[in-house]
């Protein structure tokens, strides 16, 4: 963790705690009939939880040098997984895409084993089908698998 977590784990731990007291002043309403500011304070609470839990292991961890920004290759490897993701998403489709774009994160970048990885992608790739596909009603592109 660097310094940099612990301010920006203040600044966000402050900031929601700003939009909470603002969302109360809206109304929250019920779980039914959420009023204005049922999204924004719950939201909120959840950044403020995350933003409070990264600030504390900020000050149990040691500082360590670089971070995560000292490695600029994996972020320009992450960039091109993305532009290629992107690319293949029409013509492939969002299934097989999906899962070569999580196992080369998975394999290349954070090196993990194969048998990981792939595991990891089959899993994620499913994870995203049900949720997008079948719970959400999205249109995925359907690529050379076809529906």
């Amino acid at each position: 963790m660097t310094k940099a977590d612990r301010w920006i784990g203040l600044f966000l731990v402050l900031f929601s705690l700003y939009v909470c007291l603002e969302s109360l002043k809206l109304g929250l309403g019920t779980y039914h009939r959420p009023g204005s500011g049922f999204f924004s304070f719950y939201g909120a609470l959840v950044l403020g939880l995350l933003a409070l839990a990264l600030t504390v292991l900020s000050w149990r961890r040691e500082t360590e040098k670089g971070g995560a920004w000292g490695s600029w290759d994996k972020i320009l490897l992450v960039i091109l997984a993305l532009f290629g993701f992107t690319l293949l998403l029409e013509w492939l489709g969002f299934l097989p895409t999906t899962f070569l774009f999580i196992g080369v994160l998975l394999r290349i970048i954070e090196r993990r084993s194969w048998i990981f990885s792939l595991s990891a992608a089959l899993l994620i790739t499913a994870a995203s089908y049900v949720v997008f596909d079948l719970w959400l009603k999205a249109q995925l592109p359907a690529g050379i698998l076809g529906k």
